[in-house]
């Protein structure tokens, strides 16, 4: 779910991995820009339970795999995961404000308060903060997290290519 960054304007090969499924024959693994799967960018049947994907411009991606079985049967849709590839900038556009205020926790939910430069997009988790302020604060919820421990990614980027990402690690009990 982290954002994947290439240069501006040039295509990305992007690793998909995911669990083998004892007596799978093969997996069939979709890639599209919307959730639904109405139109896809890659249709593609594998022996094995991994792959690399070349040719993905920047923007937002979905993705699926299915089993299927010798008699070439299907297995139901694996969740559908999101990722962004987003153009990385020069050393002197990454240059970005983005500030992280100490995580409030509610229950299985984070709240992720920050700043950044006005007029910024920031992803939380690849998740588009739903609003931020003129001034750059920001403040958003993640979904419900699994107990254990968890990685939140936050990543600030400006319209001219600058980004600014961190990590931390909360832990749900």
């Amino acid at each position: 779910m982290a954002p994947i960054f290439a240069a501006s304007g040039q295509e990305r090969s992007v690793d998909f991995a995911w669990s083998k499924m004892i007596n799978a024959s093969g997996y069939h693994l979709r890639i599209s820009r919307n959730p639904y799967f109405s139109s896809l960018e890659r249709d593609l049947k594998l022996e094995k339970a991994e792959t690399k994907v070349s040719g993905l411009t920047e923007g937002a991606y979905y993705w699926s795999v299915q089993s299927y079985d010798a008699e070439s049967k299907e297995s139901v849709p694996s969740e559908t995961d999101r990722f962004t590839i987003l153009p990385r900038g020069s050393s002197a556009q990454s240059a970005m404000t983005l500030v992280l205020e100490p995580f409030v926790q509610h229950g299985h939910v984070i709240e992720v308060l920050g700043k950044t430069d006005p007029n910024a997009r920031v992803m939380v988790n690849n998740r588009e903060a739903p609003q931020i302020e003129s001034d750059g604060s920001f403040r958003c919820f993640t979904p419900e997290l699994p107990i254990g421990e968890t990685v939140i990614t936050v990543t600030a980027q400006n319209a001219v290519g600058g980004f600014n990402t961190q990590h931390r690690t909360v832990v749900i009990q």
